[in-house]
C-alpha cells in the first residue's frame, strides 16, 4: 500500500452529496492526475464532518486545514495553491460570523470546541 504524504478528505454526508461533493471528489482527482500526483495525493469521501450548513467540506490533512462551502469548480485552485505551492485558500476558509476572524481548523471553531470527535 502506497503512503500518501496529503489526504484531501471530502464529505460523503447527505447534505454535502446533496450539495455535490461527488462531483468535488471528481474534479479533485482530475486535478491531481493532471499534476501527477496520484502517488502523492489521496482524495478519501469520509462520513459527515457534522457542520453541514457550511458544507460541502473538504478537509486537507496532515495540517488540518478546512475548507467550508467548496464547489467542484474550486477543485483546480485547491490543487494549484494548497496542494502543489503549500498556500491555503484563503476564500474556502471559515470566517466566524460574530468575530469575521478567518479560522483554518476545525478546533478553532465555536461550533467544535465543546465537542469531542469519536
Amino acid at each position: 500500500m502506497l503512503k500518501h504524504k496529503m489526504h484531501l478528505l471530502v464529505c460523503g454526508g447527505t447534505g454535502c452529496k446533496a450539495s455535490e461533493s461527488d462531483l468535488i471528489v471528481h474534479s479533485l482527482k482530475q486535478e491531481i492526475e493532471k499534476n501527477a500526483l496520484e502517488n502523492e495525493i489521496q482524495v478519501v469521501t469520509t462520513g459527515c464532518f457534522g457542520f453541514c450548513e457550511k458544507g460541502p467540506i473538504v478537509k486537507v490533512e496532515p495540517d488540518n486545514t478546512f475548507y467550508v462551502q467548496v464547489k467542484p469548480e474550486d477543485a483546480a485552485e485547491i490543487v494549484a495553491e494548497h496542494v502543489v505551492k503549500g498556500r491555503k485558500v484563503e476564500k474556502l476558509l471559515y470566517k466566524d460570523p460574530t468575530t469575521n476572524k478567518t479560522i483554518d481548523q476545525a478546533r478553532g471553531m465555536d461550533f467544535y470546541k465543546k465537542q469531542l470527535r469519536i
